[in-house]
């Protein structure tokens, strides 16, 4: 499998360090509000990342921390006049309620940073006693930036050029401006813990070290890019520094998520938490639209990208419950398919894989998805087609492949009846639609048409359509669908 290494900028040939095992760590969330849809995203990756080597047969150990003691963890508590403690439980219950929702699989190992203080403090000592820390009068420990060569090998940036633009502010201890810190002297009213250069806190950067250090070298670190610097950079640093090892083979990144092509932000007003947007659509359309485009291309969240996404899923959903529907038949013909939709099916199967193992591109194998839908429904739809034993067996395999793509996607692998229930649901409640206002004109239109008075059932039909509601007359009954612009 190929993946893009943001440290080399090329793709590079994942070749795990044990054999048959990978261990990835993943940076987590800081546990002071809920998630929102980049946290989504980030998870999203990774989780899909974890599914297909799983499928490969690779042992996965995944590691996501929460980061539990923080500036804003103790703000908000301050704020509400809570306990810092209660605020970090608070959100990380529903950290895990939204990527439950997500259907995100839990963490093989989900460490927490105030479980760690005696492994961090351990690591501040062995970076002081090498001379590659300090410790200041007031309390704090920093890290000796100019101890490390390598400083800037992942985000490409040169020391030199850091250092210009860098002030030591009135009041810090530190050496050099770049230097940042590893362990904060507590301030008044703080949370803290007693440590040789007294009560205190870790920095961010240290927390992710002293979590990860047990699984070394990891084959895979990841996280947003907005962590490459300075947190991942800070981390390479400290771990390599300290521990004398590669700290991660594979350094791997998600781009961004906007909002109405704008950066997400609460100053702009369009903060998008993962709870907000379920109000308004299904879980699996999130995920859905997300995986809809490369993990290392920004995605704009829309409205109109979701009904987008809504429309793929039903798409999908429809012709897995024709194939289900079409496989119930009870004669078949010996008759071949043509040449042409054997051939593009039989390449189809290996399309999907090819593009999974090339950076983990979901858009690419989405896009062979729906070639197999295409080719699924032109049998369907094909009355001298509809009962050969070939397209049996292609729906047959349809369904097995299915089952495979749901399992590294985490799509498509509702009972397709549920699924479209509950999408139409959903739609009736964003545009506010009556569902039992539309049931009861369908039964008074069902009256109708049985008297002859089809007047009235025109007119009532013309009632549905004013409530976006399009009415459509089967050898099984009425049934009804949403108008969606």
């Amino acid at each position: 499998m190929l993946i893009y290494n943001t440290a080399s900028r090329a793709r590079e040939e994942l070749t795990p360090v044990r054999p048959g095992k990978i261990c990835m760590y993943v940076c987590g969330v800081t546990v002071y509000d809920l998630c929102h849809i980049g946290h989504a995203r980030s998870a999203l990756v990774f989780d899909v990342l974890v599914r297909h080597l799983r499928r490969k047969g690779l042992d996965v150990t995944m590691v996501r921390n929460f980061t539990d003691v923080d500036d804003k963890i103790i703000n908000r508590a301050n704020r509400e006049n809570r306990d810092w403690k209660e605020v970090a439980e608070t959100y990380i219950r529903a950290f895990h309620e939204d990527m439950d929702a997500l259907g995100i699989l839990r963490a093989s190992v989900e460490p927490r940073a105030t479980e760690h203080m005696q492994d961090i403090m351990d690591m501040c000592a062995e970076l002081i006693r090498q001379d590659k820390a300090y410790a200041t009068p007031s309390g704090d420990v920093y890290f000796r930036v100019r101890s490390f060569p390598e400083y800037g090998k992942l985000s490409h940036r040169r020391l030199e050029d850091m250092r210009a633009g860098a002030r030591i502010a009135p009041g810090e201890e530190k050496q050099d401006p770049m230097d940042f810190a590893l362990w904060k002297a507590a301030k008044p009213g703080e949370p803290y813990w007693e440590s040789p250069w007294g009560k205190g806190r870790p920095g961010w950067h240290i927390e992710c070290s002293a979590m990860s250090r047990p699984w070394l070298p990891l084959d895979i670190h990841g996280g947003g890019m907005d962590l490459i610097f300075p947190h991942h950079e800070n981390e390479i640093a400290q771990t390599e520094a300290c521990c004398h090892c590669e700290l991660a083979k594979i350094w791997m990144h998600n781009a961004f998520v906007q909002i109405n092509s704008e950066k997400m932000s609460k100053s702009l007003g369009n903060f998008k938490t993962i709870r907000d947007i379920l109000a308004s659509w299904l879980p699996e359309t999130l995920r859905y639209f997300l995986l809809s485009k490369h993990y290392r291309s920004p995605v704009d969240f829309t409205p109109e990208g979701m009904d987008d996404a809504e429309r793929a899923l039903i798409r999908v959903y429809e012709c897995l419950a024709q194939a289900r529907a079409g496989l119930e038949r009870a004669k078949w013909k010996r008759s071949p398919l043509p040449e042409e939709i054997a051939s593009e099916w039989a390449e189809l199967g290996k399309t999907f894989d090819e593009a999974m193992e090339d950076d983990l591109n979901t858009a690419m194998a989405l896009g062979h998805v729906f070639s197999m839908v295409r080719i699924a429904n032109r049998v369907l739809e094909d009355k001298t087609l509809r009962a050969s034993e070939a397209t049996r067996d292609l729906l047959q395999e349809l369904l097995r492949r299915m089952d495979g793509v749901s399992e590294e996607l985490g799509l498509f692998g509702q009972d397709p009846a549920t699924f479209l229930e509950d999408m139409r649901a959903c739609r009736c409640r964003r545009m506010n639609i009556d569902v039992a206002r539309v049931e009861e004109l369908l039964a008074q239109r069902a009256e109708a048409r049985a008297a002859k008075d089809f007047a009235a059932s025109d007119a009532l039909r013309d009632e549905l359509a004013s409530m976006r509601v399009e009415v459509r007359d089967t050898p099984q009954g009425q049934t009804w669908e949403l108008i969606v612009s």
